[in-house]
Parts: structure tokens; C-alpha cells; sequence
């Protein structure tokens, strides 16, 4: 007697085959749902980060968002290339669309370094040169002089080793090679820093590290009680320079007497 076979039940198959693709079909449909209803979200919230220079007003303005329009009528990529185009001290943004109309933006910008007077311009801390159309910037040093292109570049690579805090309280620098009494040049790597609280430094590229101890020198010398110059460039652990303008004055009134004496003896 033969083995009573099983017939297979493809009708049941059928049904669950159906039930998953009904399932997978509502979940597609939710998602695009979600997805549609996201991009006609209007932006409720801004979330700017990273930008110490250019205001969150002016990014907002940039990118035309001010009235908090739908999301999907913001293009991610071209409102990037407008940030950048439009603000060169912008170097990298990031822009990304949240759930229930968040945005965020985050910015990475360069640091002003100096105003360079020879070409009216604003130098980064990326070698950028920045026009300042309307009057954006402000409260950074000025390069008073004209300063040869090597020198200029190894003068931004010693500021960039320099805390940004001490570079906001230089006023001025003027390039200003040390020369012999015959005029010739000793060392063409030497810079007079004014600084904001009154005193002067000098200081050249191989030393310019040595202005991150200007605050420790700054008190240790109560150099804001006597105002003068600080040779940072010879500084050594056991010596500061110090000098201060009434003993300079004193210094320049002795030698120019010296030398009417001279010159009157000679007569």
C-alpha cells in the first residue's frame, strides 16, 4: 500500500505573500508620507554655530531665510556656495535639515590676523585677503608697511603660532629691519608690535613665540605702571630686555649732547 502524499497548500502562501507586500507597501507609503510632509515643513527653528566674525543676522540674510520659508525651498549645496562666495572668511559650512523644521548651520571661519595698509586689506589666518566693502571689520592690528613677500609669508606663520587673545591687543606692526650704523642689514626678520596698553615690543620670526609670555612678562614687570619697550627678541630664561621711554628719552638726550660737545670741541 503506497505513502498518502501531502499536497502543498499555495493558497496560504498566496495570502501571507500578500499580507507582506500590503505591509511593505504602507510602510513605503508612510515614508514618503513623513518625507513630503518634512520638506513642506516651514523652518521653525536656526541653529547657527561656529561663527565668531560674520553675525547670525547676515548668515540668515545670505541664505534668505529670514521669514522662515518651507523646507524644500532651501537647496542645501547652493545656499553653501553662497555662504562661501559671499563671505571669504568663511572657510567650510555645514548645513543639515532636522526633523520638524529644524535647521542648523555650522561654520568654520578663519581668524583676522592683521589690516595690511599697503593693499587695504584684511589678512586671515589661512593667507586670505579680504576687502572690507562694508566696514564689517574691526578691532584688529595694523601692518603699517610694506613688508617683502617671503617675510609676509613667514610673518603669518609665526602669528598662526601665536594665542589669537594676544594678537587682538597689538595695535600696530611695522616691519622694521635691523640695521648697522653703515646701514647695512642685520636682521631683515624684525618687527615693532605697538600694543594697545601703551607699550612697544620688538620682536622678529625666529622669537615670535615668545609674545604668548607677553601677559606673564606684562605683570611681572608691572609694566603697566612704566610704559616702554620689551625686546622680546633676545629674551633668554634668565634675562627680560626691558626699557623704559624715560630712560630711552634720557638715553637720546645724553647722546645728543655728547655729540654737540664733540662737534663743538672739533670747531
Amino acid at each position: 500500500m503506497g505513502k498518502k502524499v501531502q499536497q502543498p497548500k499555495p493558497k496560504k502562501r498566496r495570502r501571507l505573500r500578500v499580507k507582506f507586500l500590503l505591509k511593505l507597501l504602507a510602510f513605503i507609503c508612510l515614508i514618503v508620507g513623513i518625507i513630503l510632509y518634512l520638506k513642506n515643513y516651514h523652518i521653525t527653528n536656526i541653529y547657527i554655530t561656529g561663527n565668531d566674525t560674520i553675525p547670525d543676522v547676515k548668515i540668515i540674510e545670505t541664505l534668505e531665510i529670514k521669514d522662515y520659508p518651507k523646507m524644500s525651498k532651501l537647496k542645501v549645496k547652493k545656499a553653501q556656495n553662497n555662504l562661501l562666495e559671499q563671505n571669504p572668511i568663511i572657510e567650510k559650512v555645514s548645513i543639515k535639515r532636522g526633523l520638524f523644521g529644524k535647521l542648523s548651520i555650522n561654520i568654520e571661519e578663519s581668524k583676522i590676523l592683521f589690516y595690511y595698509k599697503y593693499n587695504n586689506k584684511y589678512i586671515t589666518t589661512s593667507g586670505k585677503s579680504i576687502d572690507d566693502v562694508n566696514n564689517e571689520y574691526y578691532g584688529y592690528p595694523s601692518l603699517l608697511n610694506f613688508t617683502p613677500d617671503t617675510i609676509f609669508e613667514d610673518l603669518l606663520k609665526g602669528l598662526n603660532k601665536v594665542d589669537y587673545n594676544i594678537i587682538k591687543m597689538i595695535n600696530e606692526i611695522e616691519y622694521n629691519p635691523y640695521k648697522g650704523s653703515d646701514g647695512t642689514i642685520i636682521d631683515n626678520n624684525r618687527f615693532t608690535l605697538k600694543m594697545n596698553d601703551g607699550n612697544t615690543v620688538i620682536i622678529d620670526i625666529v622669537n615670535i613665540k615668545n609674545l604668548n609670555s607677553y601677559n606673564k612678562i606684562y605683570a611681572s614687570l608691572s609694566m603697566d605702571q612704566e610704559k616702554g619697550v620689551l625686546y622680546l627678541d633676545t629674551i633668554t630664561e634668565d634675562n627680560i630686555y626691558f626699557k623704559s621711554y624715560d630712560t630711552i628719552a634720557k638715553e637720546e638726550e645724553e647722546a645728543a649732547a655728547k655729540e654737540q660737545e664733540e662737534k663743538t670741541e672739533e670747531e
